[in-house]
């Protein structure tokens, strides 16, 4: 047989998918012809759709050095380094491919998919401009840049390319999905709700919409307790009660006097608000009683990351894993008491502990609402954010009331030193909330404008990533107008990159104002480590009393309002005790210091005793 009939036939297998015969074909011929371009450009290909990704590049290499001209095989080589995340080879390559022919768009979309994930999204917008040009229906190209808008805090751009992907496809679920994220982020939870349930219509197999709009929920005050928990349990019907009902039998050594494998599963062991909460349980953690083993899914490790793992007996990056291997690979490491940090927050890990990967399995920190979960035992509360008889019907799992504080905060290695009062250079009083802004809810900036007109001359600094969104800033002006404050006495700030900048904000604000249904977690903790007291309004939903928890843990019951009234009272009479905020300026980090807040010893010691009770009973059970 000649060269062309092997080719010929090699094209013919890979035309009826037998990939691996017509393979053999083209390495028969490389035996003849080690330099067949066209041969090792296929080799190249077929490895690249194996993900077999190192051969692809050696395969393009080649290819290119027979022939640098070759654009097909400086788009493949591209494609195998993206994959590889060798980005800025891959750049290189897709560059050379565009000086050849600038006409093709697949380079200037995987050009712009790379420069997205570098976080450069002036250029992947520029790039998804000339996929449009060259094809002015690319779907993909229309979305992605979307992402890449709304990535730079440019909404009302960010939902017109939304709005023409699903002119394109009505049926496109991501995208009115994507619409409400950015209706969510820009507090509109109204909008928000509506996109969501659109997009559950569409895709209702689509486990993250359900997810989002779960998360969504709890920040609506449409939404009562039952309504919400309601919610999670037709969601846990839908995607998850199935799973539970082959669950093999656990061979984990049944007795108490041993040492616990203990599993934290978590995506936020980075630079994110759960690192403040998780680290210093990590640090406290005996490491005679227990064995530590943390379940990253990070896809991308910052110093966080690297400061976390060092406090981790052992480390599982379990990235780009399916939860079906995840919860495989839990099982193998035998671990005990395995502990969800995520809930249904995003990348969270929820059908892994659908799948009962551990005998004990816990829900806490990251999440405050149910998992719904019948396969997740307990949730960790505390009675301030859950009073017995108050919540415990809205949740699946058994909650356990750990003394004091559920939470115990790390300081920001970062911080600057406290200031002085700022009222005291600027002649007035200025508020301040520094809240996710989708908390941030039209009956919230109601209750704050109350405070700005009854406290005169008052100033107040809002700060949230959503406001460096020109029309988000517009939308909150308006409010405020509406209720009769000037808006030069309301500063809005946007996204800041620096922690040190971040915390140093808080020295030019006297009184931090929580928000309500979901009150703030890490900001209020800032906030009293900056020595700015806060006032909150109390509820009747764990998301809504996180604040009584904190304030109440650090000394400061009293900034605890019951009514909207009394909290608008509270903030008006603190303002008007200038000597009161003098002392609480001075006194308030000594405090937080001292707090069970930040006692990550003693937290741990409980958490821990709760931990070994859990095991107990299920020891027990199981005997």
């Amino acid at each position: 047989m000649n060269i062309q009939e092997e080719f010929e036939l090699a094209l013919q297998y890979l035309k009826t998918g037998n990939v691996k015969q017509a393979e053999n074909h083209l390495m028969d011929i490389l035996q003849v012809n080690p330099n067949n371009a066209t041969v090792l450009h296929l080799l190249g290909v077929i490895n690249f759709e194996r993900k077999n990704y190192d051969a692809a590049i050696q395969y393009s290499i080649k290819v290119i050095q027979l022939d640098p001209t070759n654009v097909d095989a400086l788009y493949n080589l591209g494609n195998a380094l993206r994959e590889k995340k060798h980005f800025e080879e891959a750049v290189m390559y897709y560059s050379q491919a565009l000086q050849l022919n600038p006409h093709v768009s697949d380079i200037y979309y995987n050009l712009g998919t790379i420069y997205q994930d570098l976080r450069n999204f002036d250029k992947a917008i520029a790039c998804y401009d000339k996929v449009l040009q060259l094809k002015p229906d690319d779907i993909d190209a229309h979305f992605n840049m979307g992402n890449a808008f709304r990535d730079q805090f440019r909404f009302e751009e960010a939902i017109a390319c939304y709005r023409k992907a699903v002119q394109l496809n009505t049926n496109l679920a991501d995208a009115y999905n994507n619409i409400a994220t950015v209706f969510h982020e820009k507090g509109l939870l109204d909008k928000a709700d509506q996109h969501f349930r659109h997009a559950v219509q569409i895709e209702p197999e689509n486990i993250t919409i359900h997810q989002n709009f779960l998360c969504s929920m709890l920040y609506n005050v449409r939404y009562d307790a039952q309504s919400i928990f309601g919610e999670h349990l037709k969601f846990t019907e839908h995607f998850g009660r199935h799973l539970s009902n082959t669950i093999p039998p656990y061979s984990n050594q049944k007795t108490m006097a041993r040492s616990l494998k203990l599993g934290y599963v978590s995506p936020d062991f980075r630079k994110h608000s759960v690192s403040y909460f998780i680290e210093p349980v990590l640090v406290a953690h005996s490491n005679k009683d227990f064995q530590i083993y943390c379940y990253s899914d990070v896809s991308q490790d910052d110093e966080v990351t690297e400061s976390i793992r060092r406090h981790a007996g052992q480390w599982r990056s379990i990235a780009g894993m399916s939860d079906e291997q995840v919860a495989d690979l839990i099982r193998s490491d035998r671990i005990d008491i395995l502990v969800d940090l995520s809930g249904l927050t995003e990348y969270n890990r929820w059908l892994v502990f659908a799948r009962k990967a551990a005998p004990v399995q816990i829900t806490w920190l990251g999440y405050p609402a149910t998992t719904g979960l019948p396969t997740m035992d307990y949730k960790i509360v505390d009675s301030y954010t859950d009073p017995p008889g108050l919540t415990d019907q809205f949740y699946t799992e058994k909650l356990i009331r750990v003394p004091g504080c559920y939470l115990c905060y790390l300081p920001d290695r970062e911080s600057p030193d406290v200031g002085t009062l700022p009222a005291l250079s600027t002649g007035h009083i200025t508020f301040g909330s520094f809240n996710n802004f989708a908390k941030v809810t039209p009956e919230v900036m109601e209750l704050w404008a109350k405070v700005l007109n009854t406290v005169s001359d008052s100033r107040c600094i809002i700060k949230a990533k959503s406001l460096s969104d020109t029309s988000t800033r517009e939308y909150v002006r308006n409010i405020f107008i509406k209720k009769g404050v000037d808006t030069n006495r309301v500063e809005l700030l946007g996204w800041e990159s620096s922690v040190m900048v971040h915390l140093n904000t808080y020295n030019r604000i006297d009184i931090a104002l929580d928000t309500f249904p979901y009150n703030g977690t890490t900001t209020t903790c800032e906030a009293l480590w900056m020595g700015v007291p806060v006032i909150t309004l109390a509820g009747t939903t764990h998301a809504s009393r996180v604040g009584v928890s904190l304030l109440s843990n650090v000394g400061l019951p009293e900034m605890i309002a019951l009514t909207t009234e009394e909290y608008v009272a509270k903030a008006v009479d603190l303002a008007r005790d200038l000597d009161k905020l003098q002392s609480l300026r001075k006194s308030l980090r000594d405090m937080m210091s001292r707090a069970p807040l930040t006692d990550a010893k003693k937290f741990t010691l409980n958490l821990e005793e709760c931990y070994r009770g859990m095991w107990a009973n299920w020891c027990a059970k199981n005997q």
